[in-house]
């Protein structure tokens, strides 16, 4: 390529070159004529300055802020009102001296249609429900149980909705780097262009090298467009999910080492496997329950007697009292007794996998730290030689020493270095966060 390239210049036979050249940046001049690239349609080495990048950030937001204005709009923060309202329903139930309403009864006896001789009888009856020996205390058991389980599953759905925002916020860094990057390759492409441009005007190089400065302009132009919808689409992923159209700082402390072990998780209240054993807790209370109420609730009954024998009798008035006692079994409560059971090892194997999980999820983000920590090493000293060599080129050129593609490759190299070390350094504070997420602390 450099031998080509010399030899068009001492031949200064560049009309093929030159048709090649113009053949090629056909698509990138029809392109540069679309709506997002209008304003440099009168610049056609496009050297305007670079593309507007979308959503410039203000002041960003900590994390915690955007979890609690992500957290306001959570489904399960919006119903958390009413679910402790039933639970505290539930409570108030179980402590009333009966486990329902009462009833009234009312009935009249005649003979009117048989011997009419004038029997008249009225009979009022009200009849309250009793608790059964141990359904009482059996059910307040229940309803502390899924306090406890309803306070633990808001938790572990905070600490869900609070990965789910480290992801989005991370994803908005990405963008934003990705988008600068290409924003600064397209300012040194068009500062490029334009001293290639002077070079040829002073009959220093082929119009050839011109060509392909302007065709690099294009293609970074194309890059920034592309990163640009990118982030756009990053930005409103996380207004849907937080609201905020504030960007959020990726920075979270490290934890301790001795937070990491799987003792102090689980002394540290994880929510992840709280939340599991609360669930045991409630399916053991639900066992109890069902153990307990083995028939329908037992009743009291008291009755008001108004009869009159005959006619022309005097009425009398009577006062009775009953009590109504079901019988149970055990093909009323077998179902309900399985189910009970099928839920307590439900929730005793779901504890079991939730502590395995718990453990490959830090073992997994220890790795992915050590692994960013030794990325960032590696992109800031390829970050640092990129730039020496860059400036070695760039040196060589202006003396005329390097030709065109040889600075072009060297301006390429590093700005991509530079991109990956910006990544290098999300990708360390995503790991960091990473690591909080999986040990179960909230930003």
């Amino acid at each position: 390529m450099f031998a080509f390239s010399d030899l068009l210049r001492r031949r200064c036979a560049v009309a093929p070159a030159l048709v090649c050249v113009l053949v090629a940046l056909a698509p990138a001049a029809v392109a540069q004529n679309s709506p997002h690239t209008s304003a440099h349609a009168s610049d056609p080495a496009g050297t305007a300055g670079p593309l507007n990048t979308p959503g410039t950030p203000g002041t960003p937001l900590s994390l915690r802020s955007a979890l609690e204005a992500a957290w306001a709009l959570h489904p399960a923060s919006r119903a958390a009102g009413n679910r402790w309202a039933e639970l505290e329903a539930r409570a108030l139930a179980a402590q009333t001296f009966t486990p329902g309403s009462p009833t009234v009864g009312w009935a009249h006896r005649t003979d009117a249609l048989s011997s009419n001789a004038g029997l008249r009888e009225y009979e009022a009856e009200v009849a309250v429900p009793l608790w059964n020996p141990g359904v009482r205390g059996a059910t307040q058991h229940q309803v502390a149980a899924d306090r406890g389980a309803l306070e633990w599953q808001l938790r572990s759905e905070r600490l869900r909705l609070a990965g789910e925002v480290r992801d989005a916020a991370a994803q908005v860094a990405w963008a934003r780097a990705e988008c600068e990057g290409a924003a600064r390759k397209h300012l040194e492409a068009s500062a490029l262009a334009q001293d290639v441009e002077r070079r040829v005007k002073a009959g220093e190089t082929a119009r050839v090298d011109a060509l392909q400065a302007h065709a690099s302009v294009q293609l970074a132009q194309g890059q920034l467009a592309q990163h640009d919808a990118a982030l756009v689409r990053a930005l409103g992923q996380w207004r849907a999910l937080t609201g905020q159209t504030q960007e959020a700082n990726l920075d979270e402390p490290l934890p301790d080492a001795a937070a990491q072990t799987p003792a102090t998780i689980v002394q540290n209240e994880h929510p992840a496997l709280q939340t599991a054993m609360a669930q045991i807790q409630s399916a053991r209370a639900r066992l109890a329950l069902t153990e307990a109420d083995r028939r329908d609730p037992m009743e009291l009954g008291l009755g008001v007697t108004r009869e009159r024998a005959a006619a022309g009798a005097s009425p009398e008035t009577s006062v009775r009292f009953a009590v109504r006692i079901p019988l149970g079994g055990d093909k009323r409560n077998a179902a309900k007794l399985a189910s009970a059971l099928a839920e307590l090892d439900a929730a005793q194997a779901q504890a079991d996998a939730m502590a395995r999980q718990t453990q490959a999820d830090v073992a997994a983000a220890h790795a992915g730290l050590d692994a960013a920590r030794s990325q960032e090493a590696f992109a800031a000293q390829r970050a640092t030689l990129s730039t020496q060599m860059q400036a070695l080129v760039a040196k060589s050129y202006r003396l005329g020493e390097s030709d065109l593609p040889t600075r072009m490759r060297a301006d390429n190299e590093k700005l991509d270095a530079d991109l990956a070390l910006a990544r290098a350094r999300i990708e360390l504070q995503r790991a960091v966060a990473q690591l909080n997420q999986s040990l179960g602390t909230l930003p």
